[in-house]
């Protein structure tokens, strides 16, 4: 007589994972686009940085990043205006050249639908 299988039978974890979905992809990103404005921290730590690091020779990047954050932390809201203000400037200037990107890229997206029409 053939064995017949259980339904309790034990089935191995192997057989017993079902296979796992396939992760979708993301679009990639357009190298024309404009890139985004550094934040105000960004700016205090780019003016930063080689000052911290000649104070701390032997500190590590880690190290760096922390003194930094503490740095900035400790600034007072006048001591942070400077670079808020910079951000605010390059927000202002990242907004108009994504809204000229913005209008090219429709430009050129209706363009390129005509063209498909006459096919």
């Amino acid at each position: 007589m053939p064995k017949v299988a259980k339904k309790d039978a034990k089935v191995s974890k192997r057989a017993a994972k079902p296979e796992p979905a396939k992760r979708k992809r993301r679009a990639k990103k357009d190298a024309n686009a404009p890139k985004n404005p550094l934040s105000a921290y960004l700016l205090f730590c780019e003016e930063w940085r080689e000052k911290v690091r000649a104070d701390n020779p032997d500190a590590s990047f880690g190290e760096i990043g922390k003194k930094l954050g503490q740095l900035w932390r400790s600034y007072s809201d006048e001591q942070k205006a400077p670079f808020i203000a910079k951000h605010e400037k390059a927000k202002e200037k990242y907004n108009q050249e994504k809204a000229a990107y913005d209008a090219q890229k429709a430009a050129n997206d209706a363009s390129d639908d005509e063209d498909e029409d006459d096919d």
